[in-house]
């Protein structure tokens, strides 16, 4: 009755996926805490068949970790497979072990592992459809007992120092790797399903990263493996990019910590592969060996037999009193024994019988008093031979076609593994490049999924995001530092610096006189590129007009240019950029326009509340892209003035690219990389007009 009490109070979890090397642990650990534990995949119907029959309602996703892994060329089929069944059968709860490669590291432009991220989005997006608890579980490498010569980087590294195979190598020596112990990772995914965490996702690592180098001492250390990675040895790459993230979250919501330090998981690692190893050596020795007796009992028992034969054959031919034949059935047992060779074993052992009872035949016959000679014009003698010649030819052939038949079909077999394993090495030799040129590609400076990411950021209706997003945007297609954007007066006697990024822009003049600089004067005139190809001082490297109805608004200045940076080919790219600029700062000026009476006060140029916010949010940004970026915050004491009044007087008192919105408790302005001289004269200014304002830290 206990036994069935407990049996009662199982609970169930089903491991699906791709099959991990640690599976046998997390099943013992399981099944140790009082779990029934199911595991399948390979199947999808006998998966079905478990969910159907046992009612399970925990599931347990393992996500393919390394890139190359076969498991991956339908991975994202797969588990939308398993996900729909979780969802028919009602399962309760879903934890997916996914991989660090899915998280975008700090220093990194995206994620590693791409499928591995989409993967997680896709699973998060089920769960909220369906209404299933989710819990993502990231893991590093993991490396322990039981893992295989193809389970990560440790295991390929042990298992190829030990076979003396080219040793794999971190493809990027100075990012740093985490490294995690099987025992700690299948402890903490039990720990995550046993307290029920659902909605998390959570980290398992050590947080601390190793690099080539530093790997290569930790893996030394324990297994003092001399010249592991020498100079002069050889390598191939092994392309592992996996971030190190921090598990607190894990040690918080699940209390887990590690119970293993990297030189204690590394020894047992190390201790399993080699006994492992000698174990397959042993029993490779026993196969050789039991192959060899096969070999030779193959070669021998045939001779064997039909030695046998020939003895029992003799022997019944001397019972019969020297004939072959026997009386009572009146057959020739010597047909029986050519036979038997025959089909046994071919047309060889076939015609050594047919010789063996070819002399039994005759002694016997000379046994009972006839004569050598006389034995080949006795006709039925002839045919008896002709019969046994025949007997074997034909029995032999048949043994022998069917042997060639089966040693086809084997070899057709061969073949075809042959094949598979070629095309599969082949396949994974080309993902590898794929990847590789992948994120060549990708990461290229002129590559166009990287020219729309960038470019997609100017697609605004703000002007002052728009010049903004600008400067970034022309400096990351160009890939330059230094770079600021003028905006053009009213009466294009002036540009007033709008944005600028890096500290040869920071050094420039905030305002420029056109009629001090030729190179305006052209730009503004012709609306060409301007390229300082006499390296006239205090002129920029490169400069480009931002056009709108066939007028120049805006003009983007760039300095500090490389040697190979001075080609067409930057001047070209410059050029479409600042017609990508032209077209969305265009579109943001007939926005504007069409929503005039809902930004601006009723006939005047004071912002409304919303839109004043959105200013003081752009400007905030551009603080954030600059450093250097001061604002300066104007209260006005309005005495009794209306809006219109207020805007009459600031008419030709600031400047164009100022803002006047309205507050929570007033009317402010804002003035842009002004300082405290300038803000103070501005004050004056307005002080000259009958406006008293107040310095403020910050809009009200």
């Amino acid at each position: 009755m206990a036994g069935e009490k407990i049996n009662q109070l199982k609970r169930r979890v089903i491991l699906t996926g791709v099959r991990p090397f640690w599976d046998g642990q997390l099943e013992r650990l399981f099944s140790k805490e009082n779990w029934e534990f199911f595991q399948e995949t390979e199947s999808l119907d006998r998966t079905r068949e478990m969910l159907r029959i046992y009612n399970i309602p925990v599931l347990i996703y393992v996500w393919p970790a390394e890139r190359q892994a076969k498991e991956r060329i339908n991975a994202l089929q797969h588990l939308a497979d398993i996900l729909a069944l979780a969802y028919e059968y009602a399962v309760e709860s879903v934890y997916f072990i996914s991989t660090a490669a899915a998280v975008q590291g700090d220093r990194a432009k995206r994620a590693a592992d791409g499928m591995a991220m989409v993967a997680e989005k896709a699973v998060k997006a089920w769960s909220e459809w369906a209404v299933i608890p989710l819990t993502i579980i990231r893991l590093p490498e993991v490396y322990g007992p039981d893992s295989g010569p193809r389970d990560g980087l440790v295991a390929r590294t042990l298992y190829a120092s030990l076979k003396k195979e080219t040793l794999p190598r971190m493809d990027d020596e100075t990012t740093p790797r985490d490294f995690l112990y099987s025992a700690d990772a299948v402890y903490g995914i039990y720990r995550a399903v046993a307290r029920k965490c659902q909605g998390e996702e959570l980290n398992l690592g050590t947080g601390e990263g190793l690099t080539a180098g530093t790997f290569a001492e930790w893996v030394g250390n324990v297994t003092e493996l001399p010249g592991l990675y020498d100079a002069a040895a050889n390598y191939k790459d092994f392309p592992y990019v996996q971030p190190v993230l921090e598990s607190k979250g894990a040690q918080r919501e699940l209390g887990w910590q590690l119970k293993y330090s990297r030189q204690e998981g590394l020894m047992q690692t190390w201790n399993f592969i080699q006994a492992k190893l000698e174990a397959d050596r042993l029993e490779a020795g026993k196969r050789r060996q039991r192959f060899k007796w096969q070999a030779l009992r193959r070669k021998i028992v045939p001779y064997a037999e039909n030695a046998l034969g020939a003895v029992l054959m003799t022997g019944i031919a001397y019972w019969q009193q020297g004939s072959t034949v026997n009386p009572q059935i009146q057959l020739d047992v010597n047909f029986v024994y050519i036979g038997a060779m025959g089909l046994l074993y071919g047309k060889r052992q076939a015609f050594i019988a047919m010789v063996v009872s070819t002399v039994i035949f005759i002694v016997a016959s000379l046994a009972r008093g006839a004569e050598l000679i006389s034995l080949t014009y006795v006709p039925e003698n002839i045919l008896h031979l002709t019969a046994y010649l025949f007997t074997a030819a034909l029995t032999g052939y048949f043994a022998d076609a069917r042997r060639f038949e089966q040693e086809y079909m084997e070899w057709q077999k061969r073949q075809s593994q042959e094949r598979q394993s070629f095309m599969r090495d082949l396949y994974e030799d080309n993902l590898a490049v794929k990847d590789k040129l992948y994120r060549q590609i990708v990461n290229s400076d002129d590559s166009i999924g990287r020219l729309y990411r960038i470019i997609k950021r100017l697609d605004s209706v703000e002007p002052e995001n728009i010049f903004t997003q600008a400067a970034v945007v022309t400096a990351q297609i160009l890939n330059i530092d230094d770079i600021a954007i003028y905006v053009v007066g009213a009466d294009a006697h002036y540009l007033r610096q709008k944005v600028r990024i890096g500290k040869l822009a920071t050094e420039q003049p905030r305002s420029l006189r056109v009629d001090h600089y030729p190179y305006l004067q052209n730009l503004l005139q012709d609306h060409a590129i301007f390229v300082n190809k006499d390296l006239v001082k205090d002129t920029p490297d490169l400069a480009a007009p931002i056009i709108h109805q066939d007028k120049v608004i805006a003009v983007i200045t760039i300095f500090g240019l490389g040697f190979e940076q001075w080609s067409l080919y930057q001047q070209n790219l410059l050029s479409i950029t600042t017609r990508l600029i032209s077209a969305s700062m265009g579109r943001a000026y007939r926005y504007e326009q069409g929503v005039q009476e809902k930004r601006f006060v009723a006939g005047t140029r004071i912002l409304r509340a919303e839109e004043f916010q959105k200013i003081i949010c752009e400007l905030e940004k551009r603080r954030n892209l600059q450093g250097d970026f001061p604002v300066s915050v104007l209260k006005v004491v309005m005495d009794g003035l209306d809006y219109e009044g207020l805007d009459g007087r600031l008419e030709h008192v600031i400047r164009n690219e100022d803002f006047v919105g309205v507050g929570s408790d007033g009317v402010y302005i804002l003035l842009p990389d002004a300082d405290r001289a300038v803000t103070v004269m501005v004050q004056e200014r307005l002080q000259g007009v009958g406006l008293t304002t107040v310095i403020c830290e910050a809009v009200g």
